[in-house]
């Protein structure tokens, strides 16, 4: 088991991706701590904690560590719903307010819990913080200001922090994916896209497969988990500041 002893947080574990996530990290032998946003009735386990409140991320990360005796692992999957930022809808129809909201919930959620975790990683000498974003950090895809702008400012705050967190033996990484075609949140985002080229999901879905994959085929939420479990163990100790790339070959580098 990748993961056996160790500590880790899953925040925004209610989501279709962070509950993979999670379950992932246990099947691997992880003890995993989930919680999210608010409290999810059939999910009892799940602690409702705004990963965007400073002090109530520290009092959380505080208690987790007095209880467990150590963070090693913090995964953040929390997230705007994209309907609210009209994500899959052009550019013009996006309102500033709309436009900021990733950016203000989904990355700034990735810095608190970053750094509130490497209070007690750096004391400890060890521990992997791990960030999530997708394929539009990389490329130039249309009708996606919001993410877009969001995923690649993620995407710079892991290459900073991995160079500031490093020397004190934490590890900064992030996993980079394409789209998950189980998920509801791609399910509403291939609809909402392919309305725009006249294409139902199925068909969006096929575009996509077909025209931007190397694989011509996408990864489901399961895949994307394993990844995640990857990172977070120490087959991968010498892993910071990069984003491991599980587009199906859409990004190549």
């Amino acid at each position: 088991m990748l993961l056996e002893g160790k500590n880790a947080l899953v925040f925004g574990a209610g989501g279709y991706l962070g509950k993979h996530i999670a379950e992932r990290f246990e099947l691997e032998g992880a003890t995993v701590f989930r919680s999210s946003t608010s409290a999810i009735p059939d999910q009892p386990t799940l602690t409702a904690i705004d990963a965007t409140d400073e002090s109530a991320v520290d009092a959380y990360i505080d208690g987790v560590a007095g209880e467990a005796g150590s963070i090693d692992i913090v995964v953040n999957m929390s997230g705007v719903e994209p309907v609210l930022y009209k994500h899959g809808k052009p550019a013009n129809e996006v309102s500033l307010e709309q436009f900021m909201m990733p950016i203000a919930v989904d990355t700034a959620a990735q810095f608190i819990t970053a750094k509130s975790a490497f209070r007690h990683m750096s004391k400890q000498g060890n521990g992997v913080i791990i960030m999530n974003t997708s394929t539009l950090a990389k490329v130039g895809s249309p009708w996606s200001p919001a993410l877009t702008a969001s995923h690649a400012a993620t995407e710079g705050l892991m290459r900073s922090l991995s160079h500031e967190y490093g020397p004190a033996g934490v590890r900064v990484l992030g996993v980079r994916s394409e789209a998950m075609p189980d998920s509801p949140t791609i399910e509403y985002t291939f609809s909402t896209m392919g309305a725009n080229m006249g294409l139902g999901f199925g068909e969006m879905k096929d575009f996509i497969e077909k025209n931007k994959t190397a694989l011509k085929k996408l990864p489901e939420a399961k895949d994307t988990a394993a990844v995640f479990a990857f990172a977070a163990s120490d087959m991968a100790q010498f892993m910071a500041g990069t984003m491991l790339n599980n587009s199906a070959g859409h990004i190549v580098d």
